[in-house]
C-alpha cells in the first residue's frame, strides 16, 4: 500500500498523483522520493486532497478498440463501458466521448480485427485522436516505418496482459469507485476508505478479488501468494489499478528514442532497456524475454511536473554520446553520471516470466547515480566481453562459455556499482578464465572470429589495487612480476604470453589475434601451460620450455634471458617468502598474472611505479629467503647479473656498509630445471652446486631436504619470479663463500657432502636448508 517505489503498481501511482493534481488541481504541485514514500508539496491538505479524488478528478478515457474484451465487440464484458457511457457526470464528458470515438471505429465488427486490419484500425486512431486519447496512444504501442503497430513492454501488447484487457478493468473499476447514476457521480462509501489506504497506506477492509496484471507481482495469486489456502487472485485495492495506469500516461514513446531504438520497440520507451539476466541472484537464460527491461528513476528534490514530464520525454541515458540500450550500458552510464540531473537512483524492473508462465514486472534492485573510478577501463573490455557475449549466444555454444560470458558481464557491473579494487579484481579473473576457456573450444573460437584479451591500459593495477588486505597485495604483486616477463629487446616482442596463448605476434599489439589454422586455432609447441591448469604445475613447464629454447638459441644461450618490462615489476623477497610458505592462493595468483599478461607493458617503463609497489618495502638488510631456495634461483638465472654495490651490515662497528660484489655468470643448465620436475631435489641441488662452483661461487649449503613433494612443486614454481640484482648479490653473499673458487677445484669433495634424503624429519642445521 501507499506510494512506494516498488512494486511498479505503487510507482506508477506515484506518478499518478503528481500528474492529476498538477492538471486538475494545484498546478504548482512539487513531487520527489525520500525514505521509499513519495511526498507532495501542494495547496491541499489531506482532507482536500482526498476531497478531490472523490468529487473533482476526472479519470483519463483510456480505451483500445483493437483488443478483444476492450468491451467494443459483442462477446466482451460491457459492464464497465455502459454505466460509463450512461452517466451524465461532467467530469466522465471526456470518457463518453472517448466511447462514442471508439464505438465509430468498431461499428460492423463482430469480433477485434486480426493482423493487417488491426494495423489498419490502429492507424486511423492514429489519424483521427487527439488530446489524452492520442497521449494514451503513445505510452501503448509504436507505429514502425511501414505503418505496423508494435508494443512497449509496460503496458503489454497493446494495453492488454494476455486475455487481461487494462482499459476495461479500468472502466469496470471506475463503475465500482463511483455512483454512476448520480448527476455528479459522486464516490461510493467504501471508496474514501480504499483511497485513504491507496494513498497513505492505512489499513482498511472491502478490498476486491480482482486481476491486477503484471504490474503487482504479490496480487497476481498462485500458491504461497498469500494468507489462506487457494490459489485464486488476492485482495487488491481498486485505486491501485485506476492510478496505475494513470501513471503509465508518462511512459510516452518519443521520436527521438524510437530513431535510437534500433528495431526494439520496447525500447523506444522512457528507460526501457534491451533484456540481460545478469545482475540479480535469481538470473537465468530465460529471463531474456522480448519485454526486456526498465528502470524507473527516483529523484530526492521537490520537483514540478512539467519537469518530471520532461525527464520522462527525454527519458534515456547516454554513454560515449550514444543511447544505452542494454542494461550494462545503462549502468555504466550511471556510474559517470550520463543521466539527467536531479536523479540519484533507479528501481530496476524486468519484465519475465514467473510463477509459471505468467510475465511479471519483477524489481531487480536499486541503482545510485553516483561517479565510479575508472570507468574509462570498461570502455577497452566492453567489446571484447559483448563479442564474448554474443557468441555464446550461439545454439553450441559450450555451456561453459555462457556461464563465462554471463560472469564477465556481472563482474562489470559490480564494477559500476562499486569502487573497491575486490570487484576490479575479479573482473580480471573472470577476464582470464573467459580467455582461457576459448582454447578449449578451439574450431567454436576460430568460427566465431573470437581473438585474446585486448590490451589493456596499466590503470587496471591501480583500479584493482584498492581495499587490499596483505596477503591480496602479495599476490598482486606477484601477479605483476609473472606478467611483466618478457625475452630481450626494447620492443617486448617475446612475452611470456606466448607460454599460454597460441598468440601471432605480428598482429596489431593493442589488438592480438590468434594464430589459426583452416580448421581451428592452433595449438603451437610453445604453448605449454593450459588454462586451466594449477600453477604449481603450470610454472616447472614454462621454465623448461624456455631452458629448451634457449638451449638451441644461437647465442646468449647461457640463461633464460627473461626480465620485467619495468624495474619496478622485480618481485619482492617478502612477497617471495609469503608464497613459499604457502600463504598465497596460487589460483588466483595465476589468473591475476593471466590478465596482467594483457597489459600494455610497453607503456610500463614510462610511467610511475603504481602505488601497490611503492607502498612495500623496497630495502631489507639480507632477505629472509629460505637458502635452498636461494641457492636454486642462482643457479637459474634470468640473465647475467653485472658487478655492483651491496650494502651490508658490520656487527662490529653496527652500521651499513657498501661493499664492491662481483658479477654473477652463472650458466644455465637444465637438467636441474629437469631435476626439480621429477621432484629429485637431491640430484637438482647437486647440479645447482656444481653451476654455482663452475662460476666460481662456492656454496655453504652441503644438504637438501624437503618435508614433501608439494615443497618441491612449490620451491620450483617459485623460479618463475624475477629478482633484483641487489637482491641477487645479497643472496649470493649469504649462500657462497666469499673467496673466489677455480673451476678445477670442482673435483675436490674435501667440504662438499652427497645431499641425502633424511629417513626422519630434522631440524635444519646451520649447514643444511630445508
Amino acid at each position: 500500500m501507499g506510494c512506494t517505489p516498488a512494486p511498479l503498481a505503487h510507482y506508477l501511482k506515484a506518478l499518478a498523483v503528481l500528474r492529476l493534481i498538477a492538471e486538475q488541481a494545484d498546478p504548482h504541485v512539487r513531487g520527489w522520493w525520500r525514505n521509499e514514500r513519495f511526498f507532495i508539496l501542494t495547496r491541499l491538505d489531506r482532507p482536500a486532497l482526498l476531497d478531490f479524488f472523490l468529487t473533482t478528478y476526472a479519470p483519463t478515457p483510456l480505451i483500445a478498440p483493437w483488443n478483444g474484451g476492450s468491451g467494443f465487440f459483442p462477446k466482451d464484458n460491457t459492464d464497465g463501458p455502459d454505466a460509463i457511457a450512461r452517466s451524465h457526470a461532467a467530469r466522465f464528458r471526456a470518457y463518453r466521448d472517448a466511447l462514442l470515438a471508439g464505438k465509430a471505429l468498431t461499428d460492423g465488427l463482430l469480433e477485434s480485427p486480426k493482423k493487417e486490419a488491426k494495423a489498419a484500425l490502429i492507424r486511423r486512431c492514429r489519424d483521427t485522436w487527439r488530446g489524452p486519447l492520442a497521449a494514451w496512444l503513445d505510452a501503448v504501442l509504436v507505429l514502425n516505418a511501414e505503418g505496423d503497430p508494435a508494443y512497449p513492454a509496460l503496458l503489454g501488447t497493446g494495453g492488454n496482459d494476455g486475455r487481461l484487457d487494462f482499459t476495461n478493468n479500468y472502466m469496470r473499476r471506475l463503475a465500482g469507485l463511483f455512483d454512476l447514476r448520480a448527476p455528479q457521480a459522486p464516490a461510493l462509501a467504501q471508496a474514501s476508505r480504499q483511497l485513504d489506504s491507496a494513498l497513505f497506506a492505512t489499513p482498511t477492509s472491502g478490498l476486491e478479488s480482482a486481476a491486477v496484471g503484471f504490474f503487482l507481482p504479490g496480487g497476481a495469486g498462485g500458491s504461497n501468494q498469500g494468507a489462506g489456502f487457494t490459489s485464486k487472485e488476492l485482495a487488491v485495492n481498486p485505486w491501485d489499478f485506476v492510478l496505475m495506469l494513470e501513471g503509465a500516461l508518462l511512459f510516452r514513446a518519443a521520436l527521438a528514442r524510437r530513431a535510437d531504438a534500433q528495431g526494439l520497440p520496447q525500447a523506444s520507451a522512457p528507460f526501457a532497456l534491451r533484456p540481460s539476466a545478469v545482475g540479480y541472484g535469481s538470473a537465468a537464460d530465460a529471463d531474456e524475454s522480448a519485454r526486456g527491461e526498465q528502470w524507473m528513476p527516483l529523484w530526492s528534490a521537490p520537483t514540478t511536473y512539467p519537469e518530471i514530464a520532461a525527464l520522462f520525454s527525454e527519458g534515456r541515458a547516454q554513454l560515449a554520446g550514444r543511447p544505452a540500450t542494454r542494461p550494462l550500458d545503462f549502468a555504466r552510464a550511471l556510474a559517470r553520471l550520463g543521466v539527467a540531473r536531479g536523479i540519484d537512483s533507479f528501481e530496476r524492473y524486468a519484465y519475465i516470466e514467473r510463477n509459471g508462465q505468467a510475465n511479471l514486472a519483477v524489481p531487480l534492485g536499486r541503482w545510485i547515480v553516483q561517479p565510479r573510478p575508472h570507468q574509462d577501463l570498461l570502455d577497452v573490455v566492453a567489446p571484447w566481453v559483448d563479442n564474448l557475449r554474443r557468441a555464446a549466444r550461439d545454439k553450441n555454444a559450450p555451456r561453459r562459455l555462457q556461464s563465462l560470458a554471463r560472469a564477465c558481464e556481472e563482474a562489470m557491473l559490480a564494477c559500476c556499482r562499486h569502487s573497491s579494487g575486490l570487484y576490479w579484481r575479479a573482473l580480471l579473473i573472470n577476464l582470464a578464465e573467459a580467455e582461457a576457456a576459448l582454447l578449449q573450444s578451439p574450431r567454436f573460437s576460430k568460427d566465431r572470429g573470437l581473438q585474446p584479451l585486448p590490451r589493456l591500459p596499466l590503470h587496471f593495477i591501480d583500479a584493482a589495487s584498492t581495499a587490499l588486505d596483505p596477503q591480496s597485495a602479495r599476490e598482486l604483486r606477484l601477479a605483476l612480476s609473472l606478467a611483466s616477463l618478457h625475452g630481450p629487446g626494447p620492443d617486448l616482442s617475446d612475452p611470456i604470453r606466448r607460454y599460454w596463448l597460441p598468440i601471432d605476434l605480428k598482429s596489431h599489439d593493442d589488438f592480438p589475434r590468434f594464430l589459426t589454422n583452416a580448421h581451428a586455432l592452433e595449438d603451437p609447441p610453445e604453448r605449454v601451460a593450459g588454462g586451466s591448469d594449477l600453477f604449481l604445475r603450470t610454472i616447472p613447464l614454462v621454465l623448461r620450455r624456455r631452458a629448451l629454447e634457449r638451449n638451441r638459441a644461437p647465442k646468449d644461450r647461457h640463461t633464460l634471458r627473461l626480465a620485467p618490462a619495468a624495474a619496478w615489476a622485480y618481485a619482492h623477497p617478502d612477497d617471495l617468502n609469503a608464497y613459499l610458505r604457502g600463504e598465497l592462493d596460487d589460483d588466483r595468483l595465476l589468473k591475476l598474472a593471466r590478465a596482467f599478461m594483457a597489459l600494455k607493458w610497453r607503456d610500463a617503463a614510462r610511467q610511475d611505479p603504481p602505488q601497490l609497489v611503492e607502498s612495500r618495502g623496497r630495502d631489507t638488510a639480507e632477505p629472509a629467503l629460505p637458502g635452498l631456495y636461494g641457492l636454486l634461483r642462482l643457479a637459474v638465472p634470468f640473465s647475467d647479473v653485472p658487478a655492483g654495490h651491496l650494502a651490508v651490515y658490520d656487527r662490529l662497528t653496527k652500521r651499513h656498509e657498501s661493499i664492491d660484489v662481483p658479477a654473477l655468470e652463472v650458466k644455465l643448465d637444465a637438467a636441474v630445471l629437469e631435476r626439480l620436475l621429477a621432484e629429485d631435489l637431491s640430484g637438482a641441488f647437486r647440479g645447482a652446486s656444481d653451476r654455482l662452483k663452475i662460476a666460481g661461487l662456492r656454496p655453504r649449503l652441503l644438504l637438501a631436504a624437503a618435508p614433501h613433494g608439494d615443497f618441491v612443486r612449490r620451491l620450483t614454481a617459485a623460479l618463475i619470479f624475477p629478482m633484483r640484482d641487489h637482491d641477487l648479490h645479497a643472496l649470493a653473499l649469504r649462500l657462497t663463500k666469499p673467496e673466489a673458487t677455480e673451476p678445477e677445484d670442482l673435483d675436490d669433495d674435501d667440504d662438499l657432502q652427497e645431499p641425502q634424503e633424511p629417513q626422519e624429519p630434522q631440524e635444519p642445521g646451520p649447514s643444511s636448508a630445508s
